[in-house]
């Protein structure tokens, strides 16, 4: 199980931003030893899970793809949200993205690209939870104590920056209980602001985060609370009826 565990970890270091790793900064983010780290990626390697890149590096290989393929098909609601993504877009040319947590990161499940191209992550791309617009909303709708966790392990993860994070999503909580939605100004990009709300998906457990984000020139606060309030409409019709929206 130890074995199992440790493997888990070293496939997920690899990322949309680091496609390509060596052995030593494998180590470096898993904090595990050299030694133990080489003989696990021989294992991943025989079964295909990781695979030689240039220069030494490793990455992944075909096996993972068919994984996240597998959670992606059996995820209705990324199905679902997508064709009113795509009309926002193509109404108000904002990016929109639909994202889950995966620890302290945020996980793109869907995407779909506005006008401002520095922001445009794919799919599977991770931004972390401490500054995703989709991670605040997320920790706005969880219960008391797993927001309470969530605060406490990025505390622990990040103490230099955790009075900013704190701050942060202080305000987002706040503007979460007067508005149903979470603003950030120029919090991951000076000229990037967006709008995200939570989305509870229909058996009441997973909790998903939806936000549509554009140039802080085109939409300052004023404009993007109009979105939100628009977000805010499409997220309860997601939540509550998707048998129905099928049938649209």
């Amino acid at each position: 199980m130890t074995a199992l565990s440790r493997g888990l970890q070293i496939l997920r270091c690899f990322s949309h931003e680091d496609p390509e790793l060596t052995v030593s900064e494998i180590a470096r983010r898993t904090k595990l030893p050299q030694p133990t780290v080489w003989r696990l990626c021989r294992t991943l390697g025989k079964s295909g899970f990781l695979t030689s890149a240039a220069d030494g590096k490793l990455t992944l290989g075909i096996p993972a793809l068919a994984l996240g393929y597998a959670v992606l098909c059996r995820q209705d609601l990324p199905k679902l949200a997508l064709p009113h993504m795509q009309s926002l877009t193509e109404r108000l040319r904002m990016g929109t993205s639909l994202a889950v947590r995966d620890g302290l990161e945020m996980v793109y499940l869907q995407r779909t690209h506005g006008d401002f191209v520095y922001m445009n992550d794919p799919i599977g791309a991770r931004r972390p939870i401490s500054t995703a617009p989709t991670g605040w909303a997320c920790i706005a709708a969880y219960d008391e104590n797993e927001r309470a966790e969530v605060l406490k392990t990025l505390k622990r993860h990040d103490a230099k920056a955790w009075r900013t994070t704190e701050r942060n999503i202080s305000k987002a909580l706040e503007e979460y209980r007067e508005l149903g939605f979470v603003l950030s100004i120029g919090v991951m990009h000076e000229h990037f602001n967006a709008v995200a709300v939570p989305i509870r998906s229909v058996n009441g457990g997973q909790v998903y985060g939806l936000s549509a984000s554009g140039l802080n020139s085109l939409w300052p606060r004023q404009k993007l609370i109009r979105v939100g309030e628009e977000l805010l409409s499409l997220a309860k019709d997601l939540s509550v009826a998707p048998p129905l929206l099928r049938h649209q």
